[in-house]
Protein backbone atom coordinates (compact mmCIF):
# COMPACT_ATOMS: atom_id res chain seq x y z
CA UNK A 1 0.00 0.00 0.00
CA UNK A 2 1.28 3.39 -0.77
CA UNK A 3 2.63 5.27 1.85
CA UNK A 4 0.40 8.31 2.75
CA UNK A 5 2.24 9.76 5.00
CA UNK A 6 5.52 10.77 3.57
CA UNK A 7 4.74 14.14 1.96
CA UNK A 8 1.49 15.16 4.08
CA UNK A 9 2.32 17.73 7.16
CA UNK A 10 -0.36 16.37 9.52
CA UNK A 11 1.26 14.66 12.40
CA UNK A 12 0.86 13.32 15.71
CA UNK A 13 3.82 14.30 18.32
CA UNK A 14 4.28 11.92 21.19
CA UNK A 15 6.48 13.16 24.35
CA UNK A 16 8.05 9.62 25.41
CA UNK A 17 9.79 11.35 27.79
CA UNK A 18 6.67 13.17 29.16
CA UNK A 19 4.91 9.29 29.19
CA UNK A 20 8.15 8.01 31.18
CA UNK A 21 7.94 10.88 33.79
CA UNK A 22 4.34 10.65 34.20
CA UNK A 23 4.74 7.19 34.99
CA UNK A 24 7.27 7.47 37.08
CA UNK A 25 5.57 10.45 38.92
CA UNK A 26 1.94 8.04 39.31
CA UNK A 27 4.31 5.39 40.73
CA UNK A 28 6.39 7.48 43.28
CA UNK A 29 2.45 9.26 44.66
CA UNK A 30 1.31 5.93 45.54
CA UNK A 31 4.31 3.43 46.16
CA UNK A 32 2.05 1.19 48.19
CA UNK A 33 1.63 -1.26 45.17
CA UNK A 34 3.60 -4.23 44.31
CA UNK A 35 2.20 -3.92 40.77
CA UNK A 36 1.49 -1.39 38.52
CA UNK A 37 -0.04 -2.34 35.71
CA UNK A 38 0.04 -0.37 32.31
CA UNK A 39 -3.07 -0.13 30.20
CA UNK A 40 -2.34 0.26 26.67
CA UNK A 41 -5.28 -1.22 25.17
CA UNK A 42 -6.23 0.39 21.97
CA UNK A 43 -2.54 0.84 20.97
CA UNK A 44 -1.85 2.95 24.10
CA UNK A 45 -4.85 4.80 23.39
CA UNK A 46 -3.55 5.66 19.88
CA UNK A 47 -0.20 6.27 20.87
CA UNK A 48 1.57 3.19 19.86
CA UNK A 49 1.70 0.58 22.32
CA UNK A 50 4.98 -0.72 21.22
CA UNK A 51 6.60 2.41 20.77
CA UNK A 52 5.20 3.42 24.18
CA UNK A 53 6.18 0.42 26.44
CA UNK A 54 9.92 1.30 26.58
CA UNK A 55 9.08 4.47 28.58
CA UNK A 56 6.46 2.69 30.45
CA UNK A 57 8.85 0.25 31.76
CA UNK A 58 11.12 2.91 32.60
CA UNK A 59 8.87 4.72 34.55
CA UNK A 60 8.57 1.76 36.63
CA UNK A 61 5.17 -0.17 35.21
CA UNK A 62 6.15 -4.20 35.66
CA UNK A 63 2.39 -5.61 34.30
CA UNK A 64 0.95 -4.67 30.70
CA UNK A 65 -2.86 -4.57 29.94
CA UNK A 66 -4.67 -4.93 26.87
CA UNK A 67 -8.12 -5.67 25.91
CA UNK A 68 -7.64 -7.87 22.60
CA UNK A 69 -5.60 -11.55 22.29
CA UNK A 70 -4.32 -10.11 18.95
CA UNK A 71 -3.01 -6.75 20.47
CA UNK A 72 -1.24 -8.94 23.32
CA UNK A 73 0.15 -11.44 20.67
CA UNK A 74 1.74 -7.95 18.69
CA UNK A 75 3.37 -6.95 22.01
CA UNK A 76 4.57 -10.69 23.69
CA UNK A 77 6.24 -10.86 20.15
CA UNK A 78 8.92 -8.26 21.10
CA UNK A 79 8.77 -8.53 24.96
CA UNK A 80 8.89 -11.88 26.48
CA UNK A 81 8.85 -11.63 29.89
CA UNK A 82 6.77 -8.46 31.21
CA UNK A 83 3.32 -10.13 32.84
CA UNK A 84 0.50 -9.48 30.31
CA UNK A 85 -3.15 -9.79 30.81
CA UNK A 86 -6.09 -9.28 29.16
CA UNK A 87 -8.90 -6.57 30.71
CA UNK A 88 -11.28 -7.84 28.11
CA UNK A 89 -12.60 -11.70 27.96
CA UNK A 90 -11.57 -13.37 25.22
CA UNK A 91 -12.81 -15.96 22.44
CA UNK A 92 -12.86 -19.47 23.92
CA UNK A 93 -10.86 -20.12 20.61
CA UNK A 94 -7.85 -17.96 21.96
CA UNK A 95 -7.44 -19.57 25.45
CA UNK A 96 -5.05 -22.49 23.86
CA UNK A 97 -2.81 -19.30 22.41
CA UNK A 98 -2.96 -17.69 25.40
CA UNK A 99 -1.93 -20.23 27.65
CA UNK A 100 0.94 -21.22 25.15
CA UNK A 101 2.21 -17.52 24.84
CA UNK A 102 1.73 -16.34 28.52
CA UNK A 103 -1.11 -14.25 28.11
CA UNK A 104 -3.31 -13.88 31.07
CA UNK A 105 -7.24 -14.59 30.27
CA UNK A 106 -9.94 -12.41 31.97
CA UNK A 107 -13.55 -14.60 32.73
CA UNK A 108 -16.42 -12.44 34.22
CA UNK A 109 -19.39 -15.19 34.28
CA UNK A 110 -19.57 -18.93 34.83
CA UNK A 111 -19.44 -19.89 31.02
CA UNK A 112 -16.21 -18.48 30.31
CA UNK A 113 -14.62 -19.88 33.53
CA UNK A 114 -15.63 -22.97 32.30
CA UNK A 115 -13.94 -22.42 28.87
CA UNK A 116 -11.04 -21.56 31.09
CA UNK A 117 -10.57 -24.19 33.83
CA UNK A 118 -10.23 -26.47 31.33
CA UNK A 119 -7.01 -25.39 29.90
CA UNK A 120 -4.16 -26.37 31.12
CA UNK A 121 -1.49 -23.64 32.60
CA UNK A 122 -3.80 -21.40 31.35
CA UNK A 123 -3.20 -17.72 33.85
CA UNK A 124 -6.61 -16.39 34.54
CA UNK A 125 -8.09 -13.07 36.35
CA UNK A 126 -11.79 -13.12 37.31
CA UNK A 127 -13.27 -9.76 36.96
CA UNK A 128 -15.47 -9.09 39.42
CA UNK A 129 -18.77 -7.13 38.82
CA UNK A 130 -19.15 -3.99 41.18
CA UNK A 131 -22.91 -3.39 39.64
CA UNK A 132 -22.23 -1.27 36.21
CA UNK A 133 -19.62 -4.05 34.59
CA UNK A 134 -19.90 -4.43 30.77
CA UNK A 135 -19.85 -8.30 30.84
CA UNK A 136 -22.48 -8.53 33.96
CA UNK A 137 -20.99 -10.77 36.38
CA UNK A 138 -22.30 -12.32 39.19
CA UNK A 139 -22.80 -9.46 41.70
CA UNK A 140 -23.40 -11.74 45.05
CA UNK A 141 -21.44 -14.19 47.02
CA UNK A 142 -23.17 -17.41 45.79
CA UNK A 143 -22.27 -16.45 42.36
CA UNK A 144 -18.82 -14.94 42.69
CA UNK A 145 -17.53 -18.33 44.45
CA UNK A 146 -19.46 -20.48 41.49
CA UNK A 147 -16.82 -18.56 39.69
CA UNK A 148 -13.84 -18.83 41.71
CA UNK A 149 -14.46 -22.86 42.57
CA UNK A 150 -14.70 -23.39 38.94
CA UNK A 151 -11.17 -21.67 38.05
CA UNK A 152 -9.59 -23.13 41.36
CA UNK A 153 -10.69 -26.91 40.92
CA UNK A 154 -9.51 -26.60 37.10
CA UNK A 155 -6.33 -27.24 34.71
CA UNK A 156 -6.04 -23.56 34.97
CA UNK A 157 -4.06 -20.88 37.30
CA UNK A 158 -6.19 -18.51 38.88
CA UNK A 159 -3.87 -15.42 39.07
CA UNK A 160 -6.19 -12.73 40.54
CA UNK A 161 -9.25 -10.73 40.59
CA UNK A 162 -10.17 -6.94 39.39
CA UNK A 163 -12.62 -4.93 40.06
CA UNK A 164 -13.57 -1.76 36.97
CA UNK A 165 -14.78 1.47 38.85
CA UNK A 166 -16.87 2.97 36.17
CA UNK A 167 -18.32 6.71 37.72
CA UNK A 168 -15.09 7.26 40.79
CA UNK A 169 -15.84 11.20 40.20
CA UNK A 170 -19.14 9.96 42.37
CA UNK A 171 -17.96 8.77 45.98
CA UNK A 172 -21.39 7.33 46.67
CA UNK A 173 -21.61 5.09 43.49
CA UNK A 174 -18.15 4.09 44.06
CA UNK A 175 -18.35 3.20 47.53
CA UNK A 176 -20.88 0.91 46.94
CA UNK A 177 -19.35 -0.95 43.76
CA UNK A 178 -16.31 -1.63 47.00
CA UNK A 179 -19.11 -2.63 48.91
CA UNK A 180 -20.53 -5.35 46.49
CA UNK A 181 -17.25 -6.43 46.07
CA UNK A 182 -16.30 -7.13 49.41
CA UNK A 183 -19.44 -8.83 50.39
CA UNK A 184 -18.43 -11.24 47.15
CA UNK A 185 -15.38 -12.15 48.18
CA UNK A 186 -16.10 -11.99 52.21
CA UNK A 187 -15.25 -15.93 52.11
CA UNK A 188 -11.89 -15.92 50.00
CA UNK A 189 -8.58 -15.67 51.14
CA UNK A 190 -7.62 -12.54 48.95
CA UNK A 191 -3.85 -12.96 50.23
CA UNK A 192 -3.61 -16.29 48.29
CA UNK A 193 -3.77 -14.64 45.06
CA UNK A 194 -1.22 -13.34 43.39
CA UNK A 195 -3.01 -10.14 42.38
CA UNK A 196 -6.06 -8.10 43.61
CA UNK A 197 -6.88 -5.03 41.45
CA UNK A 198 -9.12 -2.41 42.52
CA UNK A 199 -7.59 0.89 41.63
CA UNK A 200 -7.56 2.20 37.76
CA UNK A 201 -6.56 5.68 37.14
CA UNK A 202 -10.05 7.55 37.89
CA UNK A 203 -10.19 5.44 41.53
CA UNK A 204 -6.35 6.01 42.58
CA UNK A 205 -6.18 9.74 42.93
CA UNK A 206 -9.96 9.57 45.17
CA UNK A 207 -9.58 6.48 47.09
CA UNK A 208 -7.52 5.63 49.57
CA UNK A 209 -5.94 1.86 48.61
CA UNK A 210 -7.46 -0.58 50.23
CA UNK A 211 -5.74 -3.14 52.78
CA UNK A 212 -6.47 -6.16 50.32
CA UNK A 213 -5.30 -4.37 47.11
CA UNK A 214 -2.20 -4.57 45.73
CA UNK A 215 -2.24 -3.83 41.98
CA UNK A 216 -3.02 -0.59 40.48
CA UNK A 217 -4.07 -0.29 36.72
CA UNK A 218 -2.76 3.05 34.91
CA UNK A 219 -4.70 4.12 32.05
CA UNK A 220 -4.99 7.75 30.85
CA UNK A 221 -3.22 8.74 33.83
CA UNK A 222 -0.05 7.78 32.15
CA UNK A 223 -0.82 9.92 28.78
CA UNK A 224 -1.69 12.78 31.00
CA UNK A 225 -5.46 12.62 30.35
CA UNK A 226 -6.54 12.24 34.11
CA UNK A 227 -4.18 14.68 35.54
CA UNK A 228 -5.19 13.88 38.98
CA UNK A 229 -3.48 17.43 40.27
CA UNK A 230 0.30 15.07 39.81
CA UNK A 231 1.67 18.31 37.59
CA UNK A 232 1.77 15.31 34.85
CA UNK A 233 3.24 16.45 31.78
CA UNK A 234 1.45 16.87 28.18
CA UNK A 235 2.64 13.90 25.74
CA UNK A 236 0.25 14.65 22.25
CA UNK A 237 -0.13 17.32 19.78
CA UNK A 238 -1.97 17.02 16.45
CA UNK A 239 -0.63 19.37 14.22
CA UNK A 240 -1.07 20.52 10.38
CA UNK A 241 -0.20 23.37 8.11
CA UNK A 242 -2.88 25.54 6.38
CA UNK A 243 -2.45 24.13 2.85
CA UNK A 244 -4.54 26.86 0.89
CA UNK A 245 -6.74 30.21 2.48
CA UNK A 246 -9.94 30.47 0.13
CA UNK A 247 -11.62 33.72 0.04
CA UNK A 248 -15.21 33.71 0.03
CA UNK A 249 -17.59 36.29 -0.97
CA UNK A 250 -21.15 37.36 0.85
CA UNK A 251 -23.31 34.11 -0.28
CA UNK A 252 -20.56 32.19 -1.24
CA UNK A 253 -21.05 28.37 0.19
CA UNK A 254 -18.52 26.17 0.47
CA UNK A 255 -17.99 22.20 0.92
CA UNK A 256 -20.75 19.40 0.58
CA UNK A 257 -24.07 20.85 0.83
CA UNK A 258 -23.30 24.21 1.29
CA UNK A 259 -21.24 23.50 4.74
CA UNK A 260 -20.96 27.53 5.42
CA UNK A 261 -21.90 30.58 4.01
CA UNK A 262 -19.78 33.57 3.88
CA UNK A 263 -21.86 36.43 6.05
CA UNK A 264 -19.97 39.26 4.73
CA UNK A 265 -17.67 39.91 1.23
CA UNK A 266 -13.89 38.73 1.59
CA UNK A 267 -13.85 36.07 3.75
CA UNK A 268 -10.87 33.88 4.55
CA UNK A 269 -11.41 29.99 5.20
CA UNK A 270 -8.23 28.01 5.79
CA UNK A 271 -7.67 24.36 3.98
CA UNK A 272 -6.46 21.74 6.40
CA UNK A 273 -5.38 18.25 5.26
CA UNK A 274 -6.84 16.14 7.96
CA UNK A 275 -10.46 14.88 7.51
CA UNK A 276 -12.40 12.27 8.62
CA UNK A 277 -10.54 9.82 6.55
CA UNK A 278 -8.05 10.35 9.29
CA UNK A 279 -10.34 9.46 11.81
CA UNK A 280 -10.98 13.35 13.15
CA UNK A 281 -14.44 13.12 13.22
CA UNK A 282 -16.91 15.42 11.26
CA UNK A 283 -18.39 16.01 14.99
CA UNK A 284 -15.17 18.24 15.56
CA UNK A 285 -16.76 21.08 13.53
CA UNK A 286 -17.54 24.14 15.81
CA UNK A 287 -14.78 23.59 17.81
CA UNK A 288 -11.32 25.71 18.40
CA UNK A 289 -7.86 25.02 17.15
CA UNK A 290 -4.84 27.75 17.37
CA UNK A 291 -2.94 28.90 14.09
CA UNK A 292 -0.06 31.35 15.02
CA UNK A 293 -1.45 30.86 18.80
CA UNK A 294 -5.01 32.31 17.84
CA UNK A 295 -8.29 30.60 18.19
CA UNK A 296 -10.05 29.84 15.03
CA UNK A 297 -13.21 28.19 14.64
CA UNK A 298 -13.72 24.69 12.69
CA UNK A 299 -16.21 24.52 9.70
CA UNK A 300 -16.91 21.06 8.35
CA UNK A 301 -14.94 17.89 8.17
CA UNK A 302 -14.43 16.39 5.35
CA UNK A 303 -12.92 12.85 3.98
CA UNK A 304 -9.93 14.02 3.22
CA UNK A 305 -9.94 18.07 4.02
CA UNK A 306 -11.43 20.09 6.96
CA UNK A 307 -12.23 23.66 6.83
CA UNK A 308 -11.62 26.85 9.26
CA UNK A 309 -13.12 29.88 9.39
CA UNK A 310 -9.75 32.20 9.89
CA UNK A 311 -9.01 35.94 9.08
CA UNK A 312 -6.24 37.85 7.22
CA UNK A 313 -3.37 37.29 9.76
CA UNK A 314 -3.45 33.57 8.54
CA UNK A 315 -1.01 32.41 5.58
CA UNK A 316 -0.60 29.22 3.33
CA UNK A 317 1.59 27.35 5.39
CA UNK A 318 1.03 28.48 9.08
CA UNK A 319 0.78 25.76 11.60
CA UNK A 320 -2.46 24.46 12.89
CA UNK A 321 -2.52 22.73 16.07
CA UNK A 322 -5.38 20.55 16.05
CA UNK A 323 -4.95 19.33 19.56
CA UNK A 324 -3.12 21.36 21.79
CA UNK A 325 -2.39 18.92 25.03
CA UNK A 326 -4.87 17.25 27.29
CA UNK A 327 -6.63 20.28 28.77
CA UNK A 328 -7.51 21.38 25.13
CA UNK A 329 -8.43 17.22 25.18
CA UNK A 330 -10.98 18.11 27.84
CA UNK A 331 -12.31 21.58 25.91
CA UNK A 332 -12.53 19.04 22.86
CA UNK A 333 -14.47 16.48 24.56
CA UNK A 334 -16.88 18.60 26.09
CA UNK A 335 -17.59 20.52 22.36
CA UNK A 336 -17.60 16.96 20.82
CA UNK A 337 -20.10 14.97 23.20
CA UNK A 338 -17.22 12.74 23.73
CA UNK A 339 -14.60 11.87 25.77
CA UNK A 340 -11.09 13.12 25.61
CA UNK A 341 -9.77 9.57 24.55
CA UNK A 342 -11.94 9.07 21.74
CA UNK A 343 -10.18 11.65 19.92
CA UNK A 344 -6.74 10.10 20.55
CA UNK A 345 -8.09 6.63 19.57
CA UNK A 346 -10.20 7.20 16.49
CA UNK A 347 -6.72 8.60 14.87
CA UNK A 348 -5.94 6.15 12.08
CA UNK A 349 -2.43 5.01 9.85
CA UNK A 350 -2.25 8.16 7.54
CA UNK A 351 -1.78 10.52 10.62
CA UNK A 352 2.06 9.86 10.83
CA UNK A 353 3.75 9.65 14.25
CA UNK A 354 6.73 11.67 15.45
CA UNK A 355 8.28 10.32 18.60
CA UNK A 356 10.14 12.36 20.69
CA UNK A 357 12.81 11.66 23.61
CA UNK A 358 14.42 14.74 25.58
CA UNK A 359 12.81 17.21 22.53
CA UNK A 360 14.99 14.92 19.79
CA UNK A 361 13.05 13.33 17.06
CA UNK A 362 13.85 9.22 17.43
CA UNK A 363 11.14 7.46 15.46
CA UNK A 364 8.92 8.60 12.59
Amino acid sequence: MMDTTQYRPTKAIIDLSAIEYNTRKIVESYPEYKYYIGVIKANAYGFGALDVIPALLEGGINYLAVSLTEEALAIRKIYKDIPLMLLVPSEPEALEICAKNDICATVAVKEQAIEAAGINGLKVFIRANGGRDLFGGPMNREGFEEIYSILKNGKCALTGIFLHNYLPEDKDVTAAEYAVFEEMVSSINLSSLDIVSTSNSLSLPRFPKKQYCNACRIGNMIYGIENADLGLKDTFLLTTEVKQVVTLNKGQAIAYGGAYTAGEDDEKIAVLPIGYGDGFYKANAGRDIFINDKRYKLLTVTMDITLAKVDKAVSTGDEAVLIAGNRHLDEIAEATHSVAEEELCMLGDRVRKIYLKKGTVISK
